[in-house]
């Protein structure tokens, strides 16, 4: 958890927050001045009302760096714009235009446009298209030596079939996103795959696999000396132990409630 303050500092600077902004009628601004300089861990009520107030969704994610689906600079950075400001039907709605469409050229560029656009249907609720798109996006891959791109499509697959309780389908899919994991070079984008896969198993009601992947991301993260999707998988943790409280007696049959009293333990803050 020790880079969890720096992680709020950014956001919130990022929003253009002052500390009394983010902290009016969550905690003491000292409170959270302690929070940002990890002297303080927040527990998990009090995590989820900060992250809220700083709008970090559960379900949206900007990557790291984008996919190139064109030669021509100018659709990269509409792209761009359009998936870090989350604005999918923007993005649905210039994906379509003709002009995008006769600018693929390569097997790479066809790829990055329908996961582009099947991300853009699946967060405009267009589910069935969705998937569509995802499967195109990986109907031309290596299977023997999986690129991010094919991960993220594989995992974006598998959390359509976790909205949809498809335990199996899911899974599968998750277990795909993870061949050969070993074989690669990594790039940031990577760390949202352990995100994503986690995120897949709070959805089908899978604490325990959540959390185990959570904490195998986190430790990830800081393997390679990142911090990008700590805020979510901190959020994600902090809802995690939500439910835990809410649900003892089951987590305490998987051996996590230690876990994440141990995560989001009640500590006694004196104001300083």
């Amino acid at each position: 958890m020790k880079n969890l303050g720096m992680v709020l500092k950014e956001l919130r600077q990022e929003k253009k927050m002052t500390q009394k902004e983010l902290a009016d009628g969550i905690c003491a601004q000292s409170m959270l001045s302690a929070i940002e300089n990890d002297i303080y861990v927040p527990n998990a009520n009090l995590l989820i009302n900060l992250v809220n107030r700083l709008e970090v969704d559960l379900n949206e994610i900007s990557l790291a760096v984008n996919f190139k689906i064109s030669q021509n600079d100018k659709i990269n950075e509409i792209v761009d714009k359009l998936c870090n400001a989350h604005q999918y039907q923007q993005l649905l709605n210039f994906l379509n235009q003709k002009d995008v469409l006769d600018n693929l050229e390569t097997s790479k560029q066809i790829q990055a446009y329908y996961y582009y656009l099947g991300v853009a249907q699946l967060q405009t609720n267009a589910i069935d298209e969705a998937l569509k798109s995802l499967r195109l996006s990986l109907a031309e891959i290596n299977h023997l030596h999986l690129t991010t791109i094919s991960r993220l499509a594989y995992l974006a697959i598998g959390y359509i079939y976790a909205l949809q309780n498809k335990r199996t389908a899911a899974v599968d899919n998750i277990d795909l996103a993870f061949r050969n994991w070993n074989e690669f070079s990594y790039d940031e984008n990577q760390n949202i795959i352990y995100y994503l896969t986690a995120l897949i198993y709070f959805k089908l009601n899978d604490y325990q696999n959540s959390t185990a992947y959570l904490i195998d991301g986190i430790t990830f993260i800081a393997k390679h000396d990142s911090h990008y999707m700590l805020a979510n998988c901190y959020f994600l943790m902090a809802r995690l132990a939500q439910e835990a409280h809410q649900d003892d007696e089951r987590l305490e049959a998987h051996g996590r409630k230690d876990l994440f009293s141990e995560l989001y333990n009640e500590q006694i803050f004196k104001d300083f």
